[in-house]
């Protein structure tokens, strides 16, 4: 096996790893490699970068990308769509630090996950339109420290953590909207549905404030999980006076 095999198996398994296709015991196996090896750990960093800024496919620095390939390869067809086009015209200023060797990899990430992906823009991602809010659950100077942990570890999207606070805290004010809603945000990032899903329902159905923010992360988790009919059902019913509206529509569109 070449040295270019082995990188392709390595990318293809990075790629699996990413887009949570591994099974448990695959995944464990994974994770206990990039604890043990330091270089395995620095390669699949490099690549996870590298597959984030093509994954998001309203990123200037992703059209950059592309088209350094399809100059540097003539058998790479990209063809940038005009909302990409226009973001790169108007951050053409902006210097992306994007080393050439890296291209090799952002190419090879292609092949692995297949080129149509990325090229194929009848269907938003996730990373589109998932960019979270920064919470402020510490307003009052008498806030306990779990309270504080909670905002710190969800603000530095550490979901792990912040769902452990926000359990501890719930445990205190079971019916608080606030900390179930951002409870449900770190399931939907950690890709616990069911539960979020349940925590959602109870949320939109409410007249708090973050019944329809409720709605609109919903609607990302059925994105996230590819459930496209889903995701549009639950877009279609965030009404006019919600401030999740103008979102909602542009999901919509590209749907």
């Amino acid at each position: 096996m070449t040295i270019s095999d082995m990188e392709s198996e390595a990318h293809e398994l990075f790629v699996a790893y990413l887009e949570k296709e591994l099974s448990s015991s695959e995944r464990e196996t994974f994770e206990r490699k990039l604890n043990e090896d330091s270089k395995f750990e620095a390669e699949f960093l490099e690549f996870k970068n590298i597959y984030i800024i093509l994954e998001n496919r309203l990123s200037p620095e992703r059209a950059t990308v592309l088209e350094t390939i399809k100059q540097t390869n003539s058998n790479f067809n990209y063809k940038p769509s005009k909302v990409t086009t226009e973001k790169t015209e108007k951050t053409e200023k902006k210097v992306i630090k994007f080393k050439p060797w890296k291209y090799g990899i952002a190419a090879s990430i292609l092949l692995a996950i297949g080129i149509f992906i990325f090229n194929n823009f009848s269907k938003p991602t996730y990373s589109d339109f998932a960019a979270q809010e920064t919470i402020s659950l510490t307003v009052r100077s008498d806030v306990d420290e779990t309270t504080k942990n909670a905002e710190v570890a969800f603000n530095s999207a550490d979901y792990s953590k912040a769902l452990i606070y926000f359990n501890e805290l719930l445990k205190v004010e079971p019916n608080n909207l606030q900390l179930q809603y951002y409870k449900s945000v770190a399931l939907i990032e950690l890709s616990e549905y069911d539960e979020a899903d349940s925590l959602l329902k109870k949320i939109s159905e409410s007249n708090s404030v973050y019944a329809s923010k409720a709605k609109w992360i919903k609607a990302l988790s059925y994105l996230k999980q590819k459930r496209y009919k889903e995701a549009k059902e639950v877009a279609n019913s965030i009404t006019p006076s919600d401030p999740e509206y103008q979102k909602a529509q542009k999901l919509l569109s590209k749907l």
